[in-house]
């Protein structure tokens, strides 16, 4: 199996983050990517490539996230250091909990535009906040602290994402029997939005690579008008908020997402939520409750490729996470590796062209060898 991978995502590196109240070293580290990368290059199964350089990131990114929020991105961080907030230093506790530098520093939003407010217009043009201002009107928890190297991590994983969809959609034509390339990218994506980071995400590159695969879709040049129909299914811990909110009126892409129940990102991901307007039907959320296992985890799953074969898409992207592992520290599924096997086995046999992209997962010991298994087990399976 190809493996896409950029060295430019470990340059985002924070020194710590705030999490259940406690400042912690920052979870979502550079080491995550690097264990992976380090466990599938021993295996003869896989073979490293680059990104593809020349593709155009930011037109890509477009297709999914708005102007101003990709703007923000790109000044974030230059803007807090023209308003000064790089002066302050850090807490003498970083010296206790990061693995980071201790210098480094990065914006956090103090302030969220929350709707009890006082009643007031919405903001028109966030342009006219201040920098600190301006990070909570685009971020939504305390996650994504923006570093001098966040936007360039950020490009350098949608680019990942990018260049692994390029791959598929050279070599595998639409509706073409099973076939697998992973992206590993990181930053994870599937909780950023439209104009929204948050979760450790900032561009949402499983979106960024679906709307890749519908606009270099062949049947486009041929005058069809009708776009090329994509299934996601979301197997982190967490509910891809980010997805759901992208492609939420959309016929053509089809969001499917097994995630704790009541969790992170807590206020979405009921089975109530199904789609809007044209797209009403084409979301469907899988709640578990904490403390799922294999068994309970496998016999959801097949849930929820039924409702993919339904759709028929013509590709299927899974934004693969393996927080669900029964040793994950911010996590509380029970997952084991050959539980991993077992679902990467079962998406084979949707048999499509199927394109894994890395989310999340935070127990470094094992990451590399559970994404692993995942991957070889879908490898291994032949569709019936």
């Amino acid at each position: 199996m190809k493996v896409f991978y950029d060295e430019d995502s470990l340059l985002h590196n924070p020194p710590y983050e705030i999490l259940d109240g406690h400042l912690v070293h920052y979870y979502e580290s550079p080491l995550r990517p690097q264990n992976i990368k380090h466990e599938l290059e021993s295996s003869p199964s896989f073979t490293i490539h680059p990104t593809n350089k020349a593709l155009d990131v930011l037109k890509h990114a477009r297709k999914v996230h708005s102007e101003d929020y990709l703007h923000y991105l790109e000044t974030a961080y230059a803007g807090w250091v023209a308003d000064g907030g790089d002066k302050v230093p850090p807490p003498p506790i970083v010296a206790l909990t990061s693995p980071g530098p201790l210098g480094q520093t990065a914006v956090l939003p103090e302030a969220f535009p929350h709707p009890k407010m006082l009643p007031r217009p919405p903001v028109a043009d966030p342009g006219g906040l201040g920098a600190i201002a301006r990070a909570g009107f685009y971020c939504f928890d305390l996650s994504c602290p923006i570093t001098a190297d966040t936007h360039k991590s950020a490009l350098a994983s949608a680019r990942t994402a990018l260049s692994a969809a390029e791959a598929l959609s050279t070599n595998y034509p639409p509706h073409s029997p099973k076939s697998g390339i992973f992206a590993l990218c990181r930053p994870p994506g599937h909780h950023a939005g439209t104009a929204l980071c948050g979760g450790y995400c900032f561009l949402n590159n499983a979106s960024i690579a679906a709307r890749f695969l519908q606009d270099t879709d062949p049947s486009i040049n041929s005058g069809s008008t009708q776009k090329l129909r994509i299934a996601i299914l979301d197997i982190d811990y967490h509910h891809g908020n980010g997805t759901q909110e992208i492609f939420y009126e959309d016929p053509s892409v089809l969001y499917v997402s097994l995630h704790a129940q009541d969790d992170y990102p807590y206020y979405t991901g009921s089975k109530a939520e199904t789609g809007s307007g044209a797209g009403l039907g084409c979301t469907h959320n899988h709640p578990l409750p904490r403390g799922t296992a294999d068994d309970g985890y496998l016999t959801e799953l097949q849930h929820a490729l039924a409702e993919i074969r339904e759709f028929a898409p013509a590709y299927v992207l899974v934004s693969l996470g393996v927080d669900t592992y029964v040793d994950d520290p911010i996590s509380d599924f029970k997952l084991t590796r050959a539980g991993y096997t077992r679902v990467g086995r079962a998406i084979a046999h949707l048999n499509r062209p199927t394109l894994f992209v890395m989310e999340g997962g935070y127990h470094i010991e094992t990451i590399g060898k559970n994404v692993r298994a995942v991957l070889e087990g879908f490898e291994a399976e032949e569709p019936v």
